[in-house]
């Protein structure tokens, strides 16, 4: 199942607080919402990517930081669906790209690539095969 075309507005797991640098959001747009631009990967995964990157954002100020947490929670295999409970297979080396500003060009696993912006961050997230 693709979900190139999905989009849907996560509420906003990160607080303004921790983050003295953020602006307050203008909008409703600006609150938390998650645009996926590109998908290649099942929906369930999609919604696994959105909320490990929004958490590894919540957990640290430092993009580094927040892009190697979601590669290390990729790597560990650990996910189970929410609705099946089925566990969701994530084995191989991942990668994760996070930041307002940059160009990527990436070769991915099929079925294992997403892309999309948080905020002002634009997020990449890949297997390599």
């Amino acid at each position: 199942q693709n979900c190139r075309s999905w989009r849907r507005a996560f509420p906003s797991m990160m607080s303004d607080a921790k983050r003295p640098e953020a602006k307050k959001p203008d909008s409703k747009k600006d609150q938390g919402s998650v645009v996926i631009k590109a998908c290649k990967m099942p929906e369930n995964m999609a919604d696994i990517a959105v909320k490990t990157t929004i958490k590894g954002l919540e957990e640290t100020n430092d993009l580094h930081q927040a892009a190697d947490y979601v590669k290390k929670e990729f790597e560990a295999d650990k996910f189970v669906d929410d609705t099946s409970g089925e566990k969701i297979s994530t084995k191989g080396v991942w990668h994760c790209c996070i930041g307002r500003k940059f160009g990527a060009f990436v070769t991915f696993a099929e079925g294992n690539y997403i892309q999309f912006y948080h905020r002002q961050l634009c997020v990449i997230i890949w297997k390599s095969s």
